[in-house]
């Protein structure tokens, strides 16, 4: 079943998807070294989807919560420098796929095999990494324990409706705000609780299997396009950084030409899409899915 809440006893549910989310963030950090960043980020991914769940139960567990969604978000720091040259070039590709015709220029081309490099470096460079990876995994191994002590006591769809809410009415919060601050700081924290609220459609995808699905789909395209969007940003800032990686000057100022114009697509239909997405009030949307969730288990 995977990520996913099946509608029978939500509170040994909510356990079992955290065993596993700990498990397969372990099974990726003791990846082969040759698939070590891969692992590295799938782990990452994994700490990301956990801190979600904590989210939908962040009532129940009161002053836990706080405590272990902090111990994940510096599990995920400890882990994140391995990955983020990958995802630099990544991101080039992608920008290339949009500007096929200047990106095929010798200079472009060249642009790439340093950034290439720059990945190569950062994946052969694992000072230190071994022990950080040892560290992360002793420490999930005790928070599978915690794990089972979890007070959630709350019958049905109670044990959630509170943190699906919060969840919600904090991606209308940062939304509102994007609208009036197109900064990288407001779009990321908005992307931040979109990937939240799209991680709980997906857990709660069973009670109601084709509506969350669609939701889902739709919220997983509107995170793409925000991610797209971040990535660019720290391009740009990268070339700011280290121009040199990027060619000459007149390369670089074609380079931040189509970055923006590329960034203002993606925004233009992140917030067309985040406007489908969150337009029901909070209330609303906890009423309709209690109600799919509780038709669900007639």
């Amino acid at each position: 079943m995977g990520y996913k809440l099946r509608p029978k006893d939500p509170a040994e549910e909510i356990r079992k998807v955290a065993r596993q989310g700990i498990d397969k963030a372990i099974e990726a950090l003791s990846a082969p070294s040759e698939e070590r960043a891969e692992g590295v980020h799938q782990a990452r991914k994994r700490f990301k989807e956990l801190r979600a769940l904590l989210r939908l139960v962040r009532k129940p567990l009161g002053g836990e919560f706080k405590a272990e969604n902090q111990r994940l978000r510096d599990l995920g720091r400890a882990l994140a420098e391995s990955r983020d040259a990958a995802a630099m070039l990544e991101s080039w590709d992608l920008l290339a796929k949009r500007f096929a015709e200047p990106f095929a220029e010798e200079s472009f081309k060249l642009a790439r095999r340093r950034l290439y490099d720059r990945a190569r470096r950062g994946e052969a460079d694992t000072s230190g990494l071994d022990q950080r990876i040892d560290a992360v995994k002793s420490e999930l191994e005790s928070f599978r324990e915690r794990v089972e002590n979890w007070k959630l006591t709350a019958k049905g769809f109670d044990l959630f409706g509170a943190g699906v809410k919060r969840t919600y009415a904090d991606g209308c919060a940062e939304l509102a705000k994007v609208r009036v601050d197109l900064s990288d700081e407001q779009l990321h924290e908005w992307r931040k609780r979109v990937k939240d609220h799209w991680y709980q459609t997906r857990l709660l995808t069973p009670g109601w299997p084709t509506l969350m699905q669609l939701r889902s789909d739709t919220l997983k395209q509107l995170a793409d396009m925000l991610g797209d969007d971040h990535d660019l940003a720290m391009m740009r800032e990268l070339m700011q950084q280290q121009p040199d990686l990027f060619g000459e000057p007149q390369q670089r100022e074609r380079l931040e030409v189509m970055i923006a114009e590329r960034r203002s697509e993606l925004q233009s239909g992140a917030l067309k899409l985040g406007g489908e997405i969150y337009l029901d009030a909070p209330d609303e949307l906890v009423a309709r899915w209690r109600r799919y969730w509780d038709g669900a288990q007639h």
